[in-house]
């Protein structure tokens, strides 16, 4: 079984009672040790536990106590990025409402029942792996899940599925539904992707997907691309790869309005998709700008940083743009070319060093999708 193993993940355990109590610490016993989890119990629940000690996990969990619901969850919705809730499905129905932005962006949702017999995948069921997760609590907990998604009842894997598993992202999504209606109508969709796939892979061998050669493309209904071609007829979809690695050179107190505002001038300068982006990098100096910071959180990518010898011996080898300017205030002869470049597994720059207000911007493309996946698939 497939599950998005990001090492970074984070999973939150919600409980109000001391059955659901019970039920959370099944749970966190049998989850991945790759991914951290964390309970939250409720006060009275907690105070019905304590004569019963405390259960051993490895990694023990870190127990957080809430007195309201509606305290905790709009945090919980911006750290954690699968949200478990052992409770009544309306009571986080309501709690949950005000704070859906879109399938891409919501964590993945589960609601259990307190006895753990019955795992509702509420939210965010492919792109955020909640049918998966249901699938294995499900055998975890000797339970059922209750799962509703049309493609997943036929036994068929939608594409949006797969872009979960390759950690890749879907564009546009509003014609996801026309795409997975077509894969239930027809029983196959049409695929052409920019670099290919091994021949191993579960999706090439899928009967439901025909991948088409270079001079079929235009019969595609999914194209594995982060360069998309405008405008997108509505039976297609991109699943961009994150292989684009952006390089940023900045003012000291940039603003993450101008750090944004670089990058995605940059990203259509290329006709790239935002959604394409891998990371942001840049120079060890930086390591603390809260612009770059800030820039990274709002595109979900990481924020690294290297030192200022890497960053040169990049320079010199590959013969990028140099500064004096530059090398005068930092003691080096630039960054975001180098800093790209460094940000890749195998890649090439592709944007050289593209000037925005009080920052540089360079993209670096990686080689092939071997380097392109975002999170590890983890197979449990």
């Amino acid at each position: 079984m497939n599950i998005n193993g990001n090492p970074n993940a984070k999973i939150a355990l919600v409980s109000l009672t001391d059955r659901g109590m019970a039920t959370v610490r099944r749970i966190g016993e049998g989850l991945p040790r790759i991914v951290v989890q964390e309970f939250y119990i409720h006060e009275k629940a907690l105070r019905l536990n304590q004569d019963h000690g405390e259960v051993q996990l490895h990694p023990q969990p870190q127990v957080h106590v809430f007195r309201r619901l509606r305290d905790i969850v709009p945090r919980l919705w911006q750290e954690y990025s699968v949200l478990i809730f052992v409770m009544a499905t309306g009571i986080v129905v309501r709690q949950i409402a005000s704070l859906i932005e879109g399938k891409d962006r919501d964590p993945a949702v589960l609601v259990l029942d307190e006895e753990g017999k019955f795992i509702i995948p509420l939210l965010s069921g492919h792109l955020g792996g909640a049918n998966a997760w249901a699938n294995h609590l499900a055998f975890q907990l000797g339970a059922q899940a209750v799962i509703t998604t049309a493609t997943d009842v036929r036994g068929l894997v939608a594409p949006d599925e797969y872009a979960r598993r390759y950690g890749w992202k879907v564009e546009p999504l509003d014609h996801l539904p026309s795409v997975n209606r077509l894969l239930l109508e027809q029983g196959c969709l049409n695929v052409w992707p920019c670099y290919p796939l091994k021949s191993e892979e579960a999706w090439v061998n899928d009967e439901h997907y025909q991948f088409l050669p270079d001079k079929e493309k235009e019969k595609a209904n999914v194209i594995i691309s982060p360069f998309p071609d405008l405008p997108i007829k509505e039976d297609l979809i991109y699943l961009v790869p994150p292989i684009l690695s952006v390089g940023v050179g900045c003012r000291r107190g940039i603003s993450t309005e101008a750090v944004l505002e670089g990058i995605t001038s940059a990203v259509e300068q290329i006709g790239a998709s935002l959604k394409a982006v891998s990371g942001i990098y840049s120079i060890d100096l930086k390591y603390d700008e809260v612009g770059l910071i800030e820039a990274a959180k709002y595109l979900r990518v990481p924020f690294q940083t290297f030192p200022a010898d890497e960053l040169q011996a990049v320079i010199e080898k590959e013969q990028l743009n140099r500064s004096n300017f530059v090398n005068e205030k930092i003691g080096v002869d630039g960054v975001c070319e180098a800093a790209s470049l460094l940000g890749t597994q195998k890649g090439r720059l592709i944007l050289p060093k593209f000037k925005g207000r009080g920052v540089t911007v360079a993209i670096s493309v990686e080689n092939s999708l071997s380097w392109a996946s975002g999170p590890e698939t983890l197979t449990i």
